[in-house]
């Protein structure tokens, strides 16, 4: 009994440390790459903000002919564990984070809201399930972009999500002001599509790009995987005959996954990257 009792707190200790190994490994990461870690309460949900400053910056204001500060969004992480809600949705690779850490500077990652241990009494499984593009999230995650701006001193953003994080930019950029540019990578953009390609509940409580009504004065590329058979090209279709001016380009030998970080560099730098 007293070896049952005490590999049942062994078990749940390591459940218990799982919650939120995530977000300490982030911030580990973070600080191993010498980020800026600034905690961030902007919206109606925390956020920690991971800045990547130029060399010799500071927090003063920057002129008005500054590079735009890219802003890289996450993706959906795990939001699913089976049939069951995740306790933790932070994604234990981090994509976006990886991409800033091999963009110049200034950029900036933030976190998603109820992501990364960040808790608070609105958080909710719903808030990364059903409704994780929401309103209440998207409001909560422009407040915290805005933010992240006025630290970085930059008057313009250039956003960059990947996968689930890609919806989230385009959502982002609709509701915000001085947008330079929005660049997808692998992104679901139309959420009704994508999940009735696969057979998952439609997220319902989440906004959908591809039924917008709001305008996009601001270039946008998406680049997909030619073998991404997580979010196939024909289910973006009606994203794209909804806003025909947007840019796509598929690279040979990606999937959803490969190689977005160990080539973000050189894409990055491509004619057709639209975040200077």
């Amino acid at each position: 009994m007293n070896i049952r009792v005490a590999l049942n707190a062994v078990l749940v200790s390591l459940l218990l440390s799982g919650c939120t190994s995530s977000g300490q490994r982030l911030n580990e990461r973070a600080r191993e790459a010498g980020l800026e870690i600034v905690r961030v309460t902007a919206g109606e949900f925390p956020s920690t903000v991971y800045l990547k400053r130029s060399a010799g910056a500071d927090h003063a204001t920057a002129s008005s002919d500054s590079k735009p500060l890219k802003v890289f969004l996450e993706s959906d992480g795990l939001p699913w564990r089976g049939r069951t809600p995740s306790d933790d949705p932070t994604p234990r690779q981090p994509v976006a984070l990886e991409m800033l850490m091999r963009s110049p500077a200034p950029a900036a990652y933030i976190t998603r809201p109820c992501y990364s241990g960040l808790r608070s009494d609105k958080c909710n499984f719903e808030l990364w399930t059903g409704a994780r593009y929401s309103s209440e999230v998207v409001e909560s995650m422009v407040a915290t972009v805005r933010e992240a701006q006025r630290r970085a001193g930059a008057e313009r953003v250039a956003l960059i999500g990947y996968s689930g994080g890609g919806t989230l930019a385009v959502l982002i950029a609709e509701r915000l002001e001085n947008v330079a540019s929005v660049i997808t990578v692998a992104a679901n953009l139309d959420t009704d599509a994508w999940t009735d390609h696969h057979e998952y509940l439609r997220l319902s409580q989440s906004l959908n790009p591809a039924l917008s009504e709001k305008p996009h004065p601001w270039p946008e590329l998406h680049l997909r995987g030619a073998d991404d058979r997580v979010v196939p090209p024909t289910t973006t279709e009606k994203y794209f005959s909804r806003y025909p001016q947007a840019q796509q380009q598929t690279i040979d030998g990606f999937d959803h996954i490969c190689c977005w970080v160990r080539d973000w560099r050189i894409l990055s730098e491509t004619p057709t990257a639209l975040a200077p």
